[in-house]
């Protein structure tokens, strides 16, 4: 009944473990489809597609896991959107760190390229800047990605456009202004080398070249691989960089056209761009002498300028705040990595005491299966001596008992010479049975010794190529005999005992050869040679 009960526990924990894992599955799908969603609206529709990110609840890691590069580059691009250069350089780290987990070498490419470009922007000539551009070649050239890979080749353009070496930039556009143009899957490459062509001639004075490369990029406006805003953010920078032409040169009646047309595009225009509008209107109305209108442009780059302001404290603020949850995350993971060492220690200490234990318990059962041995050996052994031992009991008891029948038949001899010729022929007999009966494959005290079983057994087990009469012979030098009275105790000669014993030690020469025999059998066996005698 308890095994049913208990089954039915773990039945229910199971499927409650399902469920659970079921209900996770289907949030982390919902969770995924508002970055996808974020995704498709980007480009078209900037603030849906921040909502979008911002209903992604925390914590980001674990709702959307193995997504978190796309969730921070698209955090980027609104960034950048929204003209914020603070979070917008964090955002991109973010997405270049994730993309190197996930092996999402497209968002790798892409981070290291904003990175490099925005940095460059801080910081001419900056070795963090060339490095982030190297690796956004090493990314894209892993995901053969080779629009990402053209646009890194606009690069070297963009950084002679910034020094302000024009002609530079302009014959490396051209030498690869083709190459871009065939770029039909998207018309971004072809668009940028445009637009730093106009860039490039405006600021060189060709206004007939800048012309020429701004109306083809104009003609873009209907190409569909190039998102409107994008084409609009082109456009505007470029007015406004024209009229700046004007300005400089004097020609009002073009400067107030382009001033009009980069006013028509305010909702395009960028942090640059809009500075740019508001203090290029504030000096043209300053130079025709409107001071109503140069002090309203005024006012407009003082807010402007203070509205900034408060991006780059709120910025502030919201890096402090994804400071302080990566520093909470950190100290949870140290706090979980010190709880994991813990554990890991314990079932070390567990694992070496099972360990210890086994060896303990595996010794003693070897000490017992050898003792057990050492007992089944002793006991054949004594088996075996006790039937020789009762097999030559009876047979001499069978010839006492014929002793006594020549004993009885002598003493009813009444002739007296004839009784000592009789009693003569038992002694010899008797003398001559003493040493040959109980010998005839080992004598009396050889059989009496085989009871010193511990002695046989050990000797056997040491030196197994010895034979029965040789490991009598040790016995006996063992125990204090001398060759002649083992000779005779074995009815054999000194000569043949002295034999056997030279056998013996080339037998065991690797023991004996620093020793004596006599030295190794008393050493070996010191402990039981009371026992023995």
């Amino acid at each position: 009944m308890f095994n049913y009960y208990l089954k039915g526990i773990l039945y229910c924990f199971i499927l409650s473990l399902s469920f659970s894992s079921a209900f996770a599955q289907s949030n982390e799908n919902d969770f995924v489809k508002y970055l996808d969603a974020a995704s498709n609206a980007i480009d078209e529709n900037p603030k849906l597609a921040k909502r979008y990110l911002d209903s992604i609840p925390q914590p980001i890691d674990s709702n959307i896991e193995g997504r978190l590069a796309d969730y921070y580059r698209l955090k980027g691009i609104l960034n950048d959107e929204f003209d914020e250069q603070a979070l917008l350089l964090q955002n991109f780290m973010q997405a270049l760190k994730f993309a190197k987990i996930e092996k999402n070498y497209d968002v790798a490419g892409m981070s290291s390229l904003e990175l490099f470009y925005n940095t460059y922007l801080l910081k001419q000539d900056s070795v963090l800047a060339y490095s982030y551009l190297s690796e956004a070649k090493k990314y894209y050239t892993l995901s053969n990605n080779t629009n990402g890979l053209a646009e890194v080749k606009q690069m070297p353009a963009y950084v002679a456009l910034n020094k302000g070496n024009y002609n530079k930039s302009n014959a490396i556009v051209l030498n690869d202004l083709e190459f871009y143009k065939n770029i039909k899957d998207d018309g971004y490459y072809y668009m940028y080398a445009l637009f730093m062509l106009t860039f490039n001639y405006t600021n060189l004075g060709d206004l007939g070249n800048a012309h020429k490369y701004f109306n083809a990029l104009k003609a873009l406006k209907n190409d569909k691989t190039i998102p409107e805003s994008l084409h609009k953010k082109h456009v505007v920078t470029l007015y406004g960089d024209i009229a700046d032409f004007y300005y400089e040169n004097n020609i009002l009646d073009s400067l107030e056209v382009y001033l009009k047309k980069f006013g028509s595009l305010r909702s395009a225009m960028n942090d640059y761009d809009t500075r740019h509008y508001f203090r290029l209107n504030f000096d043209y109305y300053d130079r025709i002498q409107n001071s109503e209108l140069k002090n309203a442009f005024k006012d407009s780059l003082r807010n402007f300028e203070a509205l900034q302001m408060q991006k780059t404290l709120d910025a502030s603020v919201q890096i402090n705040k994804d400071l302080i949850q990566t520093e909470s995350k950190l100290e949870s993971e140290i706090e979980k990595k010190h709880i994991n060492r813990y554990v890991i220690m314990l079932l070390g200490v567990i694992l070496f005491a099972l360990i210890v234990f086994v060896i303990v318990k595996y010794k003693k059962i070897k000490t017992a299966i050898i003792e057990y041995t050492k007992s089944d050996k002793e006991y054949s052994f004594l088996k075996t001596n006790h039937e020789k031992l009762k097999a030559k009991v009876i047979g001499l008891e069978e010839y006492i008992t014929e002793v006594k029948k020549e004993v009885k038949a002598i003493s009813s001899i009444e002739d007296v010479d004839t009784q000592k010729i009789k009693i003569k022929e038992l002694y010899k007999n008797i003398h001559h049975n003493s040493s040959t009966f109980l010998a005839k494959e080992e004598n009396y005290l050889g059989l009496i010794n085989d009871l010193n079983i511990e002695f046989f057994t050990q000797m056997k087990s040491l030196h197994p190529k010895l034979n029965d009469s040789e490991i009598i012979i040790c016995y006996y030098l063992y125990i204090g005999f001398k060759n002649k009275e083992i000779a005779a105790f074995l009815n054999s000669s000194t000569r043949a005992v002295e034999s056997k014993r030279y056998r013996i030690s080339k037998k065991m020469d690797d023991i004996t050869k620093n020793t004596s025999l006599l030295e190794y059998l008393n050493e070996t066996f010191k402990e039981t040679k009371t026992r023995a005698i």
